[in-house]
This record gives C-alpha cells, structure tokens and sequence, in this order.
C-alpha cells in the first residue's frame, strides 16, 4: 500500500465469481478508476509468521481485524492516502446479527455475491448464450421465468425463516443455509406440516438459550424477515447458491421434452448471468457509494 500508486485495496472472499464482480464494480466508477484499486483474494494474503493463507468470509474479516488492530485500514503518504476494503456476503446477518460496523467492510445487497449476479444478469441474454437458444425461443423462456428468484423466496419462505432464526440463536442442526430446503415436497411444492414442525423443534432444541430467550429471538427474527416481505423484497433473503438448480427446474419444465442441450449448463450458469450484468445502471451505485469515500 505504501508504494503502490493504487488508492483503493479490494479483498474479497470468494476465487470463482468474487474478483470479477467487485473489479467490474470498481471499473464503472469513474472516481475509484481515477485513483487505481487492486483486487486481492482474501486467500492472496499470507501470514507472515506462519506463512498460510485462507479464503472465505471468516479470513476476510480476520483481515480486517488484524488492519483495524494495526491502524492501517487506511495509510497516509506523500501521494495520498491508500485504503482497504474488505467485501463480505450479506448472509442475512442484518437479520440474524453479527455484522460488523465498519466503512471498510462492505456487505453484499442481495444475499451473497451469486444472488447479485442472478437478480441484476440478463435471463435472455445468459440463458440464450449459454443453451444456445434463438432469439424468439430466449424472449418466451425469460418471460417464462419473470420473477422466478422472488418464486423461490415465496416457496421457501418458511425454510428461509428457520435457518435465518437457527443462525441467530446458534443452533447446530441440519437446518441452516448451508442446506436446500427439506421441507417442501416436492423440492419446490408445498410444505409439509409434519417437516416443518419437525424442524422447528430441531432449531429450538439444539441451541443454549433458554426457552424464553429463544422465543424472543424467534419473534424478532420472524418480524424482520415479514418486512421484506411485505415490502416485496423476499429475493434478498435468497441464498445465491441455492438459485443455479432451482433456475434449471424451472428452465427444464418450460422447454419440457424439447431437444434442448442442458450440457455443463449447472456449472456455467452463474458466470453466463455475470457476463450480463450492467454494472453502470442504478444498482451498482449501492457498492460505489460505500467504496468511493475510502479513496
């Protein structure tokens, strides 16, 4: 930092889609581009006694921790000052808790970086490229498929709301957004009763809380997330990952018995939705309002 000509230091936890987000972020924000920034994974910085290095969320914010500890978040020079900013998934933690408060730490809008890409990506554009569709096949597909991120968050609403109370009072269960939902019958029908009162006792039993405090937990969790709700804003709440085999579900039941090729699809389609983002248009600004007063 003290040598570079470079204004802005971006870390970011994830290698497959992260790097490529956050410089596209950078880029389309003619400030930070003046000023330069460098993309660093968090996994790109090696502890000096020991040598290792890790990636993820928990090593950008043990990043983080270590700069704020130094007081070198930000290092004055002769040419200016150089700061970092550490990029991390939302994870519902506005929700649950736990989120740092800190200009230099950054969380994703949307659930994680996945779910940015497939909320603001093109299904037209990426969907067309990727399964090699005509242009009149690509339009009926995508107006097909209009609101399907938010269709997920209406058909998992009750799973998105346990794992995100489950998170909160630190439970450990088979109920957490490390899973898809084990509730619904099929994978994206209805809930069944039976499941979710089975899952409700799991998340209320397997944590340290007692009864009253879990209780007040749950209620403060449920309310916040009928807000998002009520505000139309369910997508937000949508783990990323959890959006590449629902989108296949429901591009699979539209073309049906068509001889469409599916190959490698499940794979490239997160990176087909990332080539389509517009990161000049409105929602970007959510990142480059937060990034542009560090340089």
């Amino acid at each position: 930092m003290q040598i570079s000509q470079d204004s802005l230091f971006v870390v970011v936890e994830g290698k497959d889609l992260d790097a490529r987000f956050y410089d596209q972020i950078c880029a389309s924000s003619g400030k930070i581009e003046a000023a330069g920034y460098q993309i660093w994974l968090a996994e790109q910085l090696k502890d000096d006694d020991t040598g290792s290095s890790a990636g993820g969320k928990k090593a950008v914010l043990a990043h983080f921790d270590y700069f704020k500890a130094a007081g070198k978040l930000t290092v004055p020079t002769s040419s200016g000052k150089h700061s970092i900013a550490f990029m991390v998934d939302r994870d519902n933690e506005d929700v649950s808790g736990g989120r740092r408060r800190s200009p230099h730490v950054v969380y994703t809008d949307m659930f994680d970086v996945e779910a940015e890409i497939f909320v603001h990506g093109s299904d037209e554009e990426a969907l067309a490229g990727m399964l090699s569709l005509d242009s009149a096949s690509a339009t009926q597909l995508a107006s097909d498929l209009d609101g399907w991120i938010a269709d997920l968050a209406n058909s998992w609403r009750e799973w998105i709301t346990l794992c995100t109370i489950a998170k909160a009072a630190g439970a450990g269960c088979d109920v957490g957004f490390g899973r898809e939902s084990w509730l619904n019958k099929p994978k994206y029908g209805s809930v069944e009763t039976a499941k979710l009162a089975a899952a409700e006792n799991k998340v209320s039993t397997s944590t340290r809380h007692s009864a009253q405090d879990f209780n007040v937990i749950s209620s403060r969790i449920k309310t916040r997330i009928n807000i998002y709700y009520a505000k139309g804003d369910g997508r937000r709440l949508i783990k990323g990952k959890w959006l590449p085999s629902y989108l296949m579900h429901r591009v699979k039941a539209h073309f049906g018995t068509a001889p469409v090729s599916y190959k490698g699809a499940a794979d490239a389609v997160s990176r087909a939705y990332l080539a389509t983002c517009n990161f000049t248009e409105k929602w970007a600004n959510y990142y480059s309002d937060r990034l542009e007063p560090l340089v």
